[in-house]
């Protein structure tokens, strides 16, 4: 009876253990690299780097890395 307890014990622990290192895993559930949209790159006009669409600062219809960089191709 006592090592049928054990076993039910450890059992439980290596579940729970396990549970948790998977909740605190760095690395990012299938489900999450699914759920992860690609994004369009634009070239900043002034430099010539890519940036996500999501960043990019656009002037006067002109992509842009930065700000300092729209601000120099103005002039």
């Amino acid at each position: 009876m006592f090592s049928l307890r054990l076993i039910i014990l450890l059992a439980v622990v290596a579940v729970l253990l396990w549970l948790l290192k998977r909740l605190f895993s760095a690395e990012p559930e299938p489900e999450q690299l699914d759920a992860k949209k690609t994004e369009n790159m634009h070239q900043c006009k002034y430099c010539g780097v890519h940036v996500p669409e999501s960043t990019v600062l656009s002037v006067n219809n002109e992509p842009y890395c930065c700000q300092e960089h729209a601000d120099l191709d103005q002039h």
